[in-house]
């Protein structure tokens, strides 16, 4: 099996809603739906998930959230889980700055002699309708407020990656797991991986894949109390992970708030 879908879910009724929207049974072998007893860690039902899958014979995983429906009246999860693919496959990445406007000397003349095409790491959907805040910024603006959003490629810039809607080949496994710590597990997971994909070569692919319409279950006064927790260590640790002199994966995991990554009770 080439392709497989993950689906985290906790509360059958959304789990229905869910599969109803993207006409699925849930019974297909490449769809598998991971229950999370009692919400008890979105981490650890995603990764027993993406294992589920690799034992499937999962070449392609792709992380999709119970809240995450179709966006648009042609959208299906072929389609969706199509557009993913292609944006799995080799990327143009702009590489080199330009500088003036008009252009300076020594600048290519043309724009694809400014990038190089590269690996993609992982590929990411953005979403419509509640976007993705934290629980300040939800406060601040409202669950609905406008976000725009920048696609593209990225490589040697650091970014927080949602696994919302997420897609990645298996072979990133254990880099690809999810890092059980709340509000973060996505977070601390991207951060690392963007260390060790960028030393690879590779880059990531930000929007191209079709957008998901999300329309959110957790509890904006949970997810504050989850997050300022660490919120104060995430605001850095994006450069703690660069600077560190190794791309070792369980030495990055060490320099996490959570090092073992088990942040729930």
């Amino acid at each position: 099996m080439n392709h497989c879908l993950v689906v985290a879910w906790h509360n059958p009724v959304v789990r229905d809603a869910f599969c109803k929207a993207w006409r699925i049974t849930g019974d297909e072998p490449w769809v598998v739906l991971q229950q999370d007893p009692g919400w008890k860690s979105c981490a650890r039902t995603k990764n027993a998930g993406i294992e589920e899958a690799m034992r499937r014979g999962a070449e392609i995983i792709t992380i999709l959230d119970d809240d995450c429906l179709p966006y648009g009246a042609t959208a299906t999860i072929e389609s969706f889980m199509a557009d993913h693919e292609q944006a799995l496959e080799p990327q143009p990445v702009e590489l080199f700055q330009t500088i003036t406007t008009p252009r300076s000397r020594g600048t290519p003349h043309l724009p694809e002699n400014r990038t190089l095409t590269m690996p993609v790491a992982a590929s990411m959907s953005f979403w419509r309708h509640v976007p993705d805040f934290d629980a300040p910024s939800q406060l601040a603006h409202g669950a609905t407020h406008a976000m725009h959003y920048n696609r593209g490629t990225i490589h040697g810039r650091y970014f927080a990656m949602s696994g919302m809607a997420l897609s990645f080949r298996a072979s990133w496994w254990p880099i690809c797991q999810f890092i059980d710590i709340a509000r973060y597990d996505d977070i601390a997971q991207g951060l690392i991986w963007q260390k060790i994909a960028f030393a690879k070569g590779y880059c990531f692919s930000v929007g191209l894949a079709q957008d998901i319409w999300h329309s959110r279950q957790s509890n904006v006064w949970s997810n504050l109390r989850d997050e300022v927790k660490h919120m104060e260590q995430f605001e850095t640790l994006w450069r703690d992970i660069h600077a560190y002199p190794s791309n070792d994966y369980e030495a990055l995991r060490g320099l996490l708030p959570v090092p073992n990554g088990k942040d729930h009770a």
